[in-house]
């Protein structure tokens, strides 16, 4: 997330405030809001994302799509917004997403994108998957010739379009052969984060319980990941102790996931306190952990989940839509929005499979 010194999140309970952070809430409110065309704009033009790992191309891209919004000013951010935090990539997915949808204008505009601008190899990467082959598959000569004009030696990454491209042309296949430029790439995210991203082994589950007894003695966060990941109820006092720790550094919004995971698998009295957390953790920015805030709940209060059921419907997030498919209580007004995920092109397949079979067994048991 690119963030100015003065910026800050707005408030969750405004319409603003919801829409920046991907709420469901924030989607179902923008279809009544006269303001709401300038609210989503503002949404594609600054990226909100707390990390790039958090989604929100397709959240944006619906309410464009189902306000009638003109994709013009999307277009023109497109070929303004530079890669510095990610802003680039946010506003392609929204693109992205809205050229599956069949948008006017959208998807010659990525063309026109990949002749002119300048994250053009990036545009390509992404559209290459998920779109149609004849939608980009003839710029290869452009791609090629943009290729060999460059002022460094261009290095891509394998897959779609330069796999199947460099077969066909040695200019793509040269600069595949290269490799993909080293600019602290993943092995060195790796390197720094440690054991942090490794799997917790169940031989640490002693020495963590030491550790997470005395913070001060050994890897605090780590043996907190052994104990989610290994330990039994009598650990849940250390892991919600970790939730209190992890809200002492505001600036990192991240590892709540991987504790209340753990709380909710071992279950008890540390658990259940931790549901007043819980909850409150719906409303954080980093929207990719709220699918692990949803299962908790699941677990550990399934009888009070509708409303976070219902309104997961509309999240930002694939994993949660996909929760909200299987497990919401259904009525009329949510087996349509159900059928609107199962047929939306928009949609990932995998929230289309799942609504396609809740409304099939809903179908099956009447």
């Amino acid at each position: 997330m690119s963030l100015d010194d003065d910026w800050h999140y707005l408030p969750t309970r405004t319409r603003a405030g919801a829409l920046q952070r991907g709420l469901g809430r924030g989607a179902v409110r923008a279809r009544q809001d006269p303001a709401a065309p300038e609210l989503v704009y503002a949404c594609i033009r600054r990226d909100h994302r707390w990390l790039p790992l958090d989604d929100r191309g397709i959240y944006l891209a619906r309410l464009v799509r189902d306000l009638e919004l003109p994709t013009g000013p999307i277009v023109a951010r497109l070929f303004t917004a530079s890669d510095e935090a990610g802003e680039f990539s946010h506003v392609l997915s929204v693109v992205e997403a809205l050229g599956r949808a069949g948008s006017d204008g959208i998807v010659e505009s990525l063309r026109r994108y990949v002749e002119l601008g300048p994250y053009w190899q990036e545009a390509l990467a992404a559209v290459a998957p998920s779109w149609p082959a004849n939608w980009w598959d003839d710029l290869l000569p452009i791609a090629a010739d943009r290729l060999a004009s460059a002022a460094r030696p261009p290095r891509l990454i394998p897959g779609a379009p330069w796999t199947d491209w460099s077969a066909r042309d040695e200019r793509v296949r040269a600069a595949l052969a290269t490799g993909p430029e080293e600019v602290r790439g993943l092995g060195a995210l790796l390197d720094e984060a440690g054991e942090c991203l490794s799997s917790p082994e169940v031989q640490a589950l002693p020495a963590a319980r030491r550790v997470a007894a005395d913070p001060a003695s050994g890897p605090y966060w780590q043996s907190l990941c052994v104990l989610a990941e290994h330990g039994d109820e009598s650990d849940g006092p250390a892991l919600l102790a970790g939730l209190s720790w992890l809200d002492t550094r505001p600036d990192d919004m991240c590892g709540y996931d991987r504790l209340v995971t753990g709380l909710a698998r071992v279950g008890g009295d540390a658990a259940i306190q931790a549901l007043p957390k819980i909850r409150s953790l719906w409303f954080s920015p980093h929207s990719y952990e709220r699918a692990a805030y949803l299962r908790a709940r699941l677990a550990l209060e399934p009888a009070a989940c509708a409303g976070a059921l219902t309104e997961g419907l509309w999240d930002c997030e694939a994993s949660v839509r996909v929760l909200a498919a299987r497990h919401v209580p259904l009525d009329e007004k949510l087996e349509r929005r159900l059928a609107y995920l199962r047929d939306d092109p928009i949609e990932t397949l995998e929230v289309r499979g799942a609504a396609a079979e809740r409304l099939a067994l809903e179908a099956a048991v009447r």
